[in-house]
């Protein structure tokens, strides 16, 4: 039934929308103190939710599929027959919120920061895919001469031949380029604004072509956004002030006193809920004994009872998972069951691996520090449940370093079994599947090489059939789950208490915060509604 649900896309929302629309709506919500506002600086998803208030990339996605769809751009783009060229047309008198044009010139300015190493963007590595990006992007500005510098910035394929189309060319083909053209790493920023250093994304010089304004922010405590009336579609909400609440419990509280009109919710609560997005695992060194053999990972992915983890211990609302992508993602497939528990199974391909007689020791490393309780839950709880289920003895191996990353960077140093997770830079299976288990990845921890993976989601990524192209990629999903070099484990499922009042809503499995995706369209009924 739950599996049903998923396919179908039957998740909470709000009710249709109701008129008479209350023209001052100003509603509050919880948020994070951001550590930047600049938005080819960016990363973290509460940075991200404020920069998406303020600026309108060239396109969006879609609240319910998640496809790409126009967004400052009037349509999708025009790609040329070999792949390698794609053209955005900006809709017609697009302005920023003070009221001065925007053209394709920003467009392509802000793209340009982006790959430009002096900058030290975080997420420039998702437009590597444009020629140039990642050459330029790689060159030391302290060690390269100007001349080498100015070459390889001439070399980047991004131009604005005039103020309405914006041409990318790209490295290769990549239909998913277009998701990549929805992230809010290309916000039009202006030259003129980024120049006044560190200080302009204060609300006074903080200026985008998006549907609110930042007019205050007090730092640690709140932000405060109006409506952009120059917006191309402007929003139904007037005002909508982020308080910044890192405790769940006291935004549960403030909630209960009126004093907000969304706050996150538990499991237990009355609560709408967005479709699962973000995905969680336990990985294996697949060329570390006894993991080298795919065999023994399958059984050790077999013995997990996910409904019983995500019940009686994850603190967090959360669905069982038993392959990558989470159901609200496109390219899902929630019929593959090929790491689902079954303890009988699971004895039976340890018997059949070449380790049945004698499976050297296993041990399960961690990062011991207070800010990992809940992964030496699950520890504990996947030691017991291979004891119980496989017949296996896994210790605990608790190390006390700074931080995941000296565990896993080096292959002398990674573990036997670790656990991890991934949050989707953008809602294509290409930044899943091939970005993080593709043989020459530098984030798949698990050191997994398969020719087969590898050709399947290369033909996927370049293939623009959508149909044909998602059929590769779950191909290529099941590969992974069979070669198991991590047992999938659960994904998250954000939860929220909703005022009745506000309406127009579409929570979905891309959301930053509350709603990201249909903040223009939410608002306020008038009291009695």
């Amino acid at each position: 039934m739950l599996a049903a649900c998923l396919l179908a896309g039957c998740y909470d929302t709000a009710p249709p929308p109701v008129d008479p629309v209350d023209p001052d709506g100003a509603i509050s919500t919880v948020t994070l103190e951001p550590g930047t506002l600049d938005p080819q600086r960016g990363s973290f998803p509460n940075e991200v939710a404020q920069m998406l208030m303020v600026y309108e990339p060239l396109l969006s996605y879609d609240p319910k599929t998640l496809r790409p769809v126009p967004a400052a751009a009037r349509d999708l783009p025009a790609v040329s027959e070999d792949g390698l060229t794609v053209t955005f047309t900006l809709r017609e008198q697009l302005l920023y919120s003070d009221g001065a044009p925007l053209t394709a010139g920003d467009f392509a300015f802000a793209w340009t920061r982006l790959c430009d190493p002096n900058v030290a963007a975080e997420y420039s590595f998702a437009a590597y895919v444009i020629a140039g990006c990642e050459a330029w992007n790689n060159l030391d500005p302290k060690r390269a001469d100007a001349a080498e510098l100015q070459r390889a910035k001439a070399a980047l394929g991004v131009h604005a031949p005039d103020d309405t189309h914006v041409v990318f060319t790209l490295a290769r083909p990549a239909p998913y380029f277009l998701a990549v053209a929805a992230m809010w790493i290309g916000a039009p920023v202006r030259a003129a604004d980024v120049a006044a250093g560190d200080s302009w994304t204060q609300p006074a010089t903080y200026v985008g072509n998006g549907p609110f304004k930042l007019v205050e922010w007090v730092h640690n405590e709140r932000l405060v956004f109006e409506r952009n009336d120059r917006y191309r579609s402007p929003a139904k909400l007037k005002r909508w002030t982020k308080l910044v609440v890192p405790e769940a419990a006291v935004a549960k509280m403030a909630f209960a006193a009126g004093e907000l009109d969304v706050a996150p919710a538990s499991r237990e609560d009355g609560a709408v809920a967005a479709p699962p997005g973000w995905s969680f695992y336990i990985g294996f060194n697949t060329l570390r004994p006894p993991f080298d053999d795919p065999e023994v990972r399958l059984a050790f992915a077999r013995s997990l009872d996910r409904a019983a983890y995500v019940r009686d211990v994850l603190q967090v609302p959360g669905v069982p998972s038993e392959s990558l992508i989470p159901a609200g993602l496109p390219g899902a497939d929630l019929a593959d069951r090929t790491q689902a528990f079954d303890p009988v199974a699971a004895r039976a391909g340890l018997a059949a691996s070449r380790y049945a007689n004698a499976l050297p020791p296993v041990t399960f490393t961690y990062v011991q520090r207070p800010s990992t309780a809940r992964t030496a839950a699950l520890i504990k709880w996947a030691i017991a449940q291979w004891s119980e289920n496989l017949g296996v003895t896994v210790t605990e191996d608790p190390v006390d370093v700074r931080g995941f990353g000296p565990l896993v960077r080096f292959p002398a140093q990674q573990p036997q079994l670790f656990s991890l997770g991934w949050v989707p830079d953008y809602p294509d299976p290409q930044d899943l599947l091939t970005t993080i288990f593709h043989s020459s990845s530098t984030v798949t921890r698990t050191r997994y090489r398969s020719d087969v993976f590898d050709a399947l989601v290369m033909r996927a990524d370049v293939e623009r059939d959508p149909r044909l192209r998602i059929d590769l990629y779950q191909q290529a999903s099941r590969v992974l789950t069979r070669d198991a070099p991590v047992a999938f484990l659960y994904s998250t499922e954000a939860r929220y208490l909703v005022s009745p009042r506000l309406r127009g809503y579409v929570l979905s499995a891309f959301d930053k915060e509350f709603g990201q995706l249909t903040i223009t369209t939410m608002y306020l009924a008038k009291p009695g509604f």
